[in-house]
């Protein structure tokens, strides 16, 4: 755990995730469709972002639960630290992650959303149970992560240049993502774990077909001096890219939902 937080702190420190980009621009639009789709927000009345950073999603948050108690964590003092200069408001709303049994919020919130969280953590099992013990019975469980299922345009490319690899712990990864990404599951395995914990209700969308893919690798190197101004276009692609193929498994990213029984 204090190599893990000492290295996002580093991060933090260096401005790690300090503004949406491309891609996570779509993620956020993705995520306000699918949260306003799946949830009766009006019920939800205590939420943690779990895994928070400093506070990238804070305004989605802030935007979908107005009426909502929002509570962050994250491993990282640092990012924390940022999160409460941007959003003082949140000062005492903020604890980090291996504290959180100390603040006895076990069976306290109505919904916890991690986005980007479950390739990161070191012991995905822990990760989950802790999740599932501070959801209040018939809570909500939102989360993103990378997917590895099948046939994305992302998984092929991949296969093609034998870039993914087998990590330690017996997990795959592709070898030029984020050195911090430990893992990257299909939505399959992800739904057996939280079955067998005991959520219910399991539920995907996707992201990150091909039209992401070619956005992504290939545009937004493009995208440079004169041709700035088709940055937003290349946006527009790809939240279209998520709007029109959300329910087809062959993403490279993928959105979850689940509810504790």
């Amino acid at each position: 755990m204090d190599k893990q937080k000492d290295f996002y702190n580093k991060r933090y420190l260096n401005g790690y995730r300090e503004n949406l980009s491309g891609y996570e621009i779509a993620r956020w639009v993705a995520l306000e469709h699918f949260i306003k789709n799946i949830l009766k927000r009006e019920k939800i009345k205590n939420i943690l972002d779990y895994g928070c950073g400093n506070g990238l999603h804070v305004n989605l948050w802030k935007k979908l639960f107005p009426q909502a108690d929002l509570n962050f964590c994250d491993i990282s003092n640092i990012a924390l630290e940022s999160l409460i200069t941007i959003y003082p408001e949140f000062k005492n709303k903020c604890f980090e992650i291996d504290q959180n049994r100390e603040f006895k919020l076990d069976s306290y919130f109505d919904l916890i959303l991690s986005i980007e969280v479950m390739e990161h953590v070191e012991n995905l099992d822990n990760y989950l149970n802790d999740i599932f013990k501070l959801l209040k019975p018939g809570g909500f469980f939102i989360w993103t992560t990378p997917c590895a299922n099948k046939f994305s345009i992302e998984h092929i490319y991949n296969v093609l240049t034998k870039q993914i690899e087998t990590t330690n712990a017996g997990e795959r990864r592709w070898k030029w993502e984020d050195p911090a990404h430990l893992r990257r599951l299909k939505s399959y395995e992800i739904k057996n774990k939280l079955k067998k914990i005991g959520f219910e209700s399991i539920e995907f969308r996707f992201r990150a077909h091909f039209f992401s893919f070619v956005c992504t690798y290939v545009f937004s190197r493009l995208i440079r001096g004169p041709f700035r101004p088709l940055k937003k276009f290349n946006e527009q692609i790809m939240i279209l890219d998520y709007l029109l193929f959300r329910k087809f498994p062959n993403g490279a990213s993928m959105l979850g939902y689940a509810k504790k029984l």
